[in-house]
């Protein structure tokens, strides 16, 4: 089954404190109607839909209207760099569109500021299509959960559904490799000794995408060094904590990044490597692979994460909290936006775009696709989700991000022993 935990993006870090005052304002679902229409002909009116996804595009919104003509979809892109602070901006003035993608941190506070339509009625309801008695029922259950995980329900509410899951692999330079001498490794010894390779070759070994996705390599160590631990005897010195920093720093000795790349985006992680700077490009797939795939002059591969700690399969990152659609809790057209988050989750949808785009359904269907890069991301998928709860506390908003910006950065540096740099998130978890 599918495990999940956050990706989280610095920009979707910042959204917390904005909200803060958002939250003042008194937004809540009474704003949004509580009968819900499900009869298409019924259904009509204009909605906005707001999303940093490439494939969440005009052509899927033009299969939406042909099912229900008298509804109205206007699409509101952004670029992902961008999108979380663009939500924070509407947010604040009480301006969220209809129906928009979101992710873990962002669903937490507009969950706390009240902006957010309770779900649990339109889960209630069939499904767009296929066989499930419920919408509910048609999703992977451990997928909803974690579009769900971190939020402080009162009576078990449901804020959010995943829209397509996502999984973390290496997308590399097979004539660097060749050149080198190397092969995707297989253990995390590999990984080092391959690390060291490249920049004894003069190439950047590995992205880090430090502004960004900075605190995935922790985290997944966190999933093998720290499975068998209780969360309700966790404490900062507990040794499979400190041994997530540890491995960090075996990959900082082993000459993996340069330090510029702490500071990096995803953008310029992508040029690095295009520019056949970095050698391999570890990310989720959907645009960045797009962009990757599109930008190459050379040849791709794409492999599967090695276990870190070497005894147990190594879980993926991402999952439901990472791809999220939500709905406003204001929103004047509730059943249309419903209707909308429904279509965009059907099996039609998800089994088309799992086939011909860079993404992983949500709802249970087949793992496939016709694009021999998307191999690797399977894979990871099928090994199952992190999911952080019985071991780790959650780090709060503003602490995630001193983690990111401050303690991870200190430690790539050499300015944090890895025990200190355990010592130094103490209070930066969720009291």
């Amino acid at each position: 089954m599918f495990r999940t935990t956050r990706v989280i993006t610095a920009a979707t870090l910042a959204l917390g404190g904005l909200l803060a005052v958002a939250g003042c304002s008194g937004n809540d679902q009474g704003n949004a109607p509580q009968t819900l229409e499900t009869d298409p002909a019924k259904i009509s009116g204009s909605i906005t839909f707001s999303t940093f996804w490439t494939y969440a595009d005009q052509k899927l919104i033009d299969g939406f209207t042909k099912k229900y003509p008298n509804v109205k979809v206007k699409l509101d892109f952004s670029a992902a760099d961008n999108y979380a602070t663009k939500l924070q901006t509407l947010a604040s003035s009480g301006d969220l569109p209809d129906v928009f993608a979101a992710q873990g941190p962002t669903l937490i506070a507009l969950a706390k500021a009240d902006q957010l339509y309770n779900l649990d009625k339109a889960l209630a309801t069939a499904p767009a299509d296929g066989e499930a008695s419920s919408w509910r029922d048609s999703f992977n259950a451990d997928l909803l959960t974690g579009a769900n995980a971190g939020i402080e329900e009162k009576d078990g509410e449901t804020f959010g559904v995943p829209f397509n899951a996502i999984s973390v692999a290496a997308i590399y330079n097979k004539d660097l490799f060749e050149k080198v001498g190397i092969t995707p490794p297989t253990t995390f010894d590999a990984l080092l000794s391959n690390c060291t390779a490249l920049k004894k070759a003069g190439y950047i070994p590995m992205s880090l995408t430090g502004s960004t996705w900075i605190d995935w390599w922790p985290r997944l160590a966190w999933d093998q060094t720290m499975r068998d631990d209780k969360v309700a005897d966790f404490s900062v010195d507990e040794p499979g904590y400190v041994a997530g920093f540890e491995k960090v720093k075996q990959m900082v000795d082993a000459g993996c990044w340069s330090d510029s790349q702490i500071s990096t985006d995803i953008a310029g992680e992508t040029a690095l490597f295009l520019q056949q700077k970095t050698a391999q490009f570890v990310s989720v797939p959907e645009n960045f692979l797009q962009s990757v795939a599109d930008g190459a002059s050379f040849d791709l591969g794409t492999y599967v994460l090695p276990a870190i700690d070497g005894a147990t399969p190594n879980r993926t990152l991402g999952g439901g909290n990472a791809n999220v659609l939500a709905v406003n809790a204001r929103s004047k057209n509730v059943s249309a936006a419903v209707a909308f988050a429904k279509y965009l989750t059907s099996h039609a949808v998800e089994t088309e775009l799992a086939s011909t785009q860079y993404t992983i359904p949500s709802i249970d269907v087949d793992l496939s696709s016709d694009n021999p890069l998307m191999s690797a991301y399977l894979e990871a998928a099928g090994n199952g989700f992190v999911n952080q709860d019985p071991y780790l506390p959650n780090f709060s908003t503003s602490g995630a991000t001193t983690l990111t910006s401050e303690v991870l950065p200190k430690l790539i540096l050499g300015q944090l022993t890895p025990e200190q740099a355990a010592e130094a998130t103490a209070d930066l978890f969720q009291k």
